[in-house]
């Protein structure tokens, strides 16, 4: 078929085919990718603006804009924070190590699959086509796998250690000796955060400060609520322990929530995950029956190019169900 369309369209033809369907590929990742982002946000600010007609359009309350305030500035700072460079990812996921030394040992593992490419017959520039992957892609990937490792055992764990500040608020303690409670008695990765939390108001950084600096080691949406209530409460007054109890049943229902739509989404990601290693099953399955009719792939010009077209077409359809079922809260 590839070579009925070749000879159809003749070389020049055929490049401007190739540069079209490249271009409506990209185009397509790119709409599932962010475009489903973008309307889930639409659907958010929706929401928003229907809570604020139900309540009346002016008569919020102080404490009510104040609490906007604070989500509009943190909103800001996580836009900021999902920019994140390598070396403060490398932060954050608490590995001592520098971004050019990581970049450097996965170049060195993609130049030894370049060759191994290279020397199984594979074309040099379809085995360096690897190299730019391991070198810029890779490093970032395995990073944010060690803040996801982090960040789950920190939300598993933080609303216990919201608890323990409320019984120490209750029973007379002050807020910052409440904070080096959880530091002693908490697991990591809380007990380390509340720990830098507590050295850092101890030599005079304010508490606002302290909490910003926390937020930008752990940027999750827990971390963000927990800020905020402190602030309006430093701000405004009011019953410290009873505004963190009712955090602590929020973030314990967010986490019930969470794993309700990961129960609901396992099915949609269980066929994602078949339909993405199927091709790939089937290719090694008429290897092991047939090489000399796949051997064609690998040894031919027209097959390389085919190989290629296939690559890019699976990750463009594996980024995309990736995109539809990736549900954030």
């Amino acid at each position: 078929m590839f070579e009925a369309i070749s000879a159809a369209l003749g070389p020049t033809g055929t490049i401007y085919l190739t540069g079209g369907l490249a271009f409506l590929s990209v185009y397509g990742f790119m709409y599932a990718a962010f475009g489903i982002q973008t309307a889930t946000g639409g659907i958010s600010r929706l929401n928003i603006s229907t809570a604020k007609d139900s309540n009346g359009k002016k008569n919020v309350t102080d404490r009510r804009k104040e609490i906007q305030d604070q989500l509009r500035k943190q909103e800001e700072q996580t836009r900021r924070n999902n920019k994140a460079s390598l070396e403060m990812m490398l932060t954050r996921a608490r590995m001592e190590i520098s971004a050019f030394k990581l970049r450097a040992i996965f170049g060195l593992i993609g130049c030894a699959i370049v060759f191994l490419l290279h020397s199984k017959g594979a074309p040099l520039l379809f085995a360096l086509a690897v190299l730019p992957v391991f070198v810029f892609i890779l490093p970032q990937k395995f990073v944010k796998f060690r803040i996801n490792r982090i960040h789950k055992r920190f939300i598993a764990f933080f609303p216990d250690a919201i608890d323990v500040l409320v019984r120490g608020v209750r029973t007379g303690l002050p807020v910052g000796e409440g904070m080096r409670l959880v530091a002693r008695e908490m697991p990591e990765p809380v007990a380390t955060e509340f720990k830098l939390l507590t050295d850092a108001t101890a030599v005079g950084v304010t508490l606002e400060d302290a909490l910003q600096r926390m937020f930008n080691r752990m940027p999750l949406p827990e971390v963000n609520f927990f800020n905020i209530v402190l602030m309006i409460q430093k701000q405004t007054g009011g019953n410290l322990s009873e505004a963190l109890g009712n955090l602590s049943t929020t973030l314990r229902d967010r986490k019930k929530l969470k794993l309700k739509i990961k129960a609901l989404s396992s099915e949609a990601k269980a066929s994602a995950m078949i339909i993405g290693s199927l091709p790939f099953v089937l290719a090694c399955v008429l290897y092991a029956v047939a090489p000399d009719y796949l051997g064609l792939l690998f040894t031919t010009e027209q097959g390389n190019m085919m190989l290629a077209g296939g690559a890019f077409w699976m990750s463009i359809g594996i980024f995309a169900m990736y995109s539809m079922i990736d549900i954030e809260i």
